[in-house]
């Protein structure tokens, strides 16, 4: 894995920003909520099974994994991403196989040349 790709994947773990609200614990999905003006509220962070996640991730947005590593404490940081559209989602996974959105975001795109 290139170091610009990983750098990525560890701005994406630190940066605190709102988890995805239409991922339900269950899998299912709700209709998103729009932040409330002039100040965005965060929403709770959504955990499932990995399965669910992954499944839900690439059947909603197109999004695959793209980035794997280890975190720490038997936790891994993975990154989803859709490359054709630049959609990506940021999960932590534990060792017995929950997973928790961490993060989202738009404009994903693989650096080259840092």
């Amino acid at each position: 894995m290139s170091k610009p790709l990983a750098l990525l994947a560890a701005a994406a773990f630190c940066i605190a920003i709102p988890a995805r609200a239409d991922i339900m614990v269950d899998g299912s999905e709700t209709a998103p909520t729009a932040p409330s003006a002039p100040q965005q509220q965060l929403r709770p962070t959504i955990c499932a099974s990995y399965e669910a996640h992954a499944r839900y991730l690439a059947t909603r947005y197109g999004e695959s994994p793209l980035f794997s590593g280890l975190a720490g404490d038997g936790i891994t940081l993975q990154v989803f991403v859709n490359r054709a559209t630049g959609s990506w989602t940021a999960l932590l996974v534990r060792a017995d196989g929950l997973s928790c959105v961490t993060s989202m975001g738009e404009n994903g795109r693989q650096d080259v040349g840092l």
